[in-house]
């Protein structure tokens, strides 16, 4: 293969990308882009999509008092110099 084959099947390449990709925008683009036709529709989507990320938020799990605590834990002397020798 010469410089020019490589260049062809390159260009080829990416432009069946390039269309591919903007043919699946141009397919889907009713279900990708949200339409609102007032300000009406779209306060109330607001509201909604905010109701259900806090309802999927639970509180987290309180430990017991008979519980013991849980401690972090590190090394006791972190090392504070790296030396790198090369020969």
């Amino acid at each position: 293969m010469n410089a020019l084959d490589i260049v062809l099947v390159s260009g080829i390449c990416y432009l069946s990308g390039v269309l591919s990709g903007l043919g699946l925008c141009i397919k889907y683009k009713r279900n990708l882009l949200i339409k609102t036709t007032s300000h009406e529709n779209l306060s109330a989507l607001m509201n909604s999509i905010t109701n259900e990320t806090q309802l999927q938020n639970t509180p987290p799990i309180v430990a017991s008092a008979s519980a013991p605590p849980i401690v972090a834990s590190a090394p006791p002397d972190p090392v504070k110099e790296f030396v790198i020798r090369t020969n």
